[in-house]
């Protein structure tokens, strides 16, 4: 059984020289960062594949040699972790390049908001013990006044983008998420048509609001590196990333200019 573990862990992560062309990525940035990527590749002609879950997931899976030198987390409590286990050979460097948005999104059958969170059956939110934006929202939750009644509710999953599932598909009436899941039409017109169709579907089922920032606690998106002397194009993309070029991508994809 481990060695079939072995072997399938070599798949995931290539196991190979393109292994230092991965990332790891939040998975709120799973339909905004391959669009960046593509811009990336359109520009310099390299191509760097992300790997999608969530921060904590991600975090552990480094921490036991997955072959990432980038790691885009939606916390500094993960990328910190990992700092601190560093050598000083890696030259590892971490930092914040955005803060995130909660968007509320909740059936047409409701009229408000407020109407939702106090009438519907179920509350998609991501696992709050390994997902930044599940944290937040759970955060968000028990700042309301009907809390004994929509802790019941509450549907957890694994990462924050599989709550547009269970949204899509009917499994829950309310979800909590990032601003990225749902971007500006700049940036979903840019999708593949797959994704553009369930992004229309979701806003066709519902509506979204901006939850305040000031009723959950701030969602710093950081980036972790660690110096691979080898393999610098991942080194030269989080400088191209990190560009004010780049800010109105992320305004766009629904962050906040940082503090």
């Amino acid at each position: 059984m481990r060695g079939l573990k072995l072997v399938f862990a070599c798949f995931i992560f290539s196991c190979n020289a393109a292994a230092s062309q991965l990332i790891a990525a939040a998975s709120d940035l799973r339909l905004v960062l391959p669009l960046l990527l593509a811009q990336y590749q359109a520009e310099t002609g390299v191509s760097i594949q992300p790997v999608f879950a969530s921060s904590g997931k991600l975090s552990q899976q480094i921490q036991h040699g997955a072959p990432f030198s980038l790691f885009l987390a939606a916390d500094p409590l993960y990328t910190n972790t990992l700092l601190r286990h560093c050598s000083a050979e890696q030259q590892c460097q971490t930092g914040v390049y955005g803060q995130g948005q909660l968007l509320l999104w909740y059936h047409n059958r409701f009229q408000t908001a407020e109407q939702a969170l106090a009438q519907s059956q179920h509350i998609a939110i991501a696992d709050p013990n390994h997902a930044p934006y599940g944290k937040a929202a759970l955060a968000y939750l028990q700042q309301h006044q009907l809390w004994s009644q929509l802790q019941a509710k509450i549907r957890r999953t694994d990462n924050a983008a599989l709550v547009l599932h269970l949204l899509r598909t009917g499994q829950a009436e309310v979800g909590i998420v990032g601003h990225a899941l749902l971007p500006e039409t700049r940036l979903q017109q840019l999708l593949p048509q797959a994704q553009q169709q369930q992004l229309q579907l979701l806003q066709q089922l519902g509506r979204t609001e901006v939850v305040p920032a000031h009723l959950y606690p701030p969602i710093r998106h950081s980036w972790f590196y660690r110096t691979e002397q080898k393999h610098p194009e991942i080194k030269a993309f989080l400088d191209w990333m990190l560009a004010p070029e780049q800010q109105q991508f992320w305004t766009d994809a629904g962050f906040r200019e940082h503090n």
